[in-house]
């Protein structure tokens, strides 16, 4: 879960699914991950980082590790932004990145990225716009645009599809000039340890990797390439809440791991 903004798509989301294996423990709206780190196998997968969360009630207000800060901002019980901020060695915080959401009817309409937030480019150096279309609980479409930093003129770069069974995301298909992709899921019966917090399940596929339940494997479709499948597989604590969580690659060897606390 690295930091909470473009980060969290940039690997695709909450989403709440019902399932016949969940128990009452599902209930319990109580059980907030307190800290999550990740766990690299090698250097040059990804460094290690431990993110401890913060919230009021079961809204987040802040996502901290050693060099970052996530900070979400609310109106009413839906998430409208993420301001993400570099922690330098004296501890000053400096805003490097930002997300902003609007929604209608209570269903995320648009999502706008800014990376890389400077004096000189106050609104980003690089932004990403997305526009998203509700045809029905179980098929969202969506439109990918490259906003240019200085005309804020907007160029569409992609189109895709996301459907859901039982509000839970299934597939995932992208379209872009080199052809379409897509990704599958499939989820076990247990507790995804961000379920509980408010109004993630608003965010549609920002997120990786997260429903009510758990992904246990996701067929990667490329454009003109071959399939591949990724499996992961978890430890759960009494409540039925992952307590590990590992990513393994197409070939078999670990990717990374996901420890949580709560």
């Amino acid at each position: 879960m690295k930091k909470l903004v473009l980060l969290f798509t940039v690997l695709s989301l909450i989403v709440l699914s019902c399932s016949s294996d969940d128990s009452n423990s599902s209930e319990d709206k109580s059980v907030l991950p307190k800290t999550i780190s990740y766990i690299y196998p090698s250097i040059y997968l990804g460094t290690n980082t431990k993110s401890t969360l913060t919230y009021n009630g079961n809204k987040i207000v802040s996502s901290t590790d050693e060099d970052s800060k996530t900070i979400f901002t609310y109106t009413g019980d839906l998430i409208t932004k993420q301001e993400v901020f570099d922690i330098d060695d004296q501890g000053k915080e400096t805003k490097t990145d930002e997300a902003v959401y609007t929604y209608e009817n209570g269903k995320l309409k648009t999502r706008i990225f800014k990376e890389n937030i400077t004096a000189q480019y106050p609104d980003g150096e690089y932004i990403v716009k997305v526009v998203y279309t509700h045809a029905s609980n179980e098929s969202i479409s969506y439109v990918n645009y490259s906003v240019d930093k200085n005309s804020k003129v907007e160029l569409k770069t992609s189109e895709g599809v996301l459907t859901y069974k039982d509000g839970n995301l299934i597939k995932e298909q992208n379209t872009n000039s080199s052809g379409t992709s897509s990704r599958d899921y499939e989820y076990d019966g247990k507790n995804n340890p961000l379920k509980n917090i408010q109004g993630f399940n608003q965010l549609l596929n920002e997120i990786s990797d997260i429903g009510r339940g758990n992904v246990v494997k996701t067929t990667f479709k490329p454009s003109g390439s071959s399939t591949a499948t990724y499996l992961t597989t978890y430890i759960y604590n009494d409540k039925n809440f992952p307590t590990k969580h590992t990513s393994y690659a197409g070939n078999g060897s670990i990717e990374y791991e996901i420890e949580y606390t709560y």
